[in-house]
């Protein structure tokens, strides 16, 4: 009869186990707060955005942009990954009491290191603690926060 009353229980126990979801991020390490700390061109320029506190941050599928030492406003949009690769969709102000309007102007958020309106990024390097993101003809820095 023990023996019987300690099958049930390993068997409820598998059966609870088994009920249980590991949540796992599918992008990897990808989701967090990036700072984007340096910009190279392809023609080997660099500049340092360190001390300039542009972020990134990434969560789902929506990204946040933010230039939180200077005067461009946010910037949001939704994304893709597909293999080694970012895909966005429109670039959106983060303006509520105006509707968060379209960027219609890329040099509204260069700042941010978008090469378009509908920017592609290639992911170069992604780790828990560093991310290079390229598309033409930039090279994007970041490290996470």
């Amino acid at each position: 009869m023990r023996c019987f009353a300690g099958f049930s229980i390993f068997v409820v126990m598998m059966l609870v186990m088994a009920g249980c979801e590991l949540h796992t991020t599918p992008h990897g390490d990808i989701y967090g707060y990036w700072q984007l700390v340096a910009v190279d061109t392809v023609g080997g320029a660099s500049t340092d955005l360190g001390s300039r506190r542009v972020f990134w941050g990434i969560q789902n599928s929506l990204v946040q942009c933010g230039d939180y030492g200077g005067q461009t406003i946010s910037v949001v949009s939704r994304f893709k990954q597909q293999h080694d690769s970012l895909l966005f969709e429109k670039l959106f102000f983060n303006d509520r009491p105006n509707g968060d309007p379209e960027v219609s102007d890329l040099a509204d958020v260069a700042i941010y290191g978008f090469t378009s309106l509908k920017p592609c990024y290639a992911i170069e390097h992604l780790s828990e603690q560093r991310m290079t993101l390229y598309a033409q003809p930039l090279r994007l820095h970041f490290r996470k926060r």
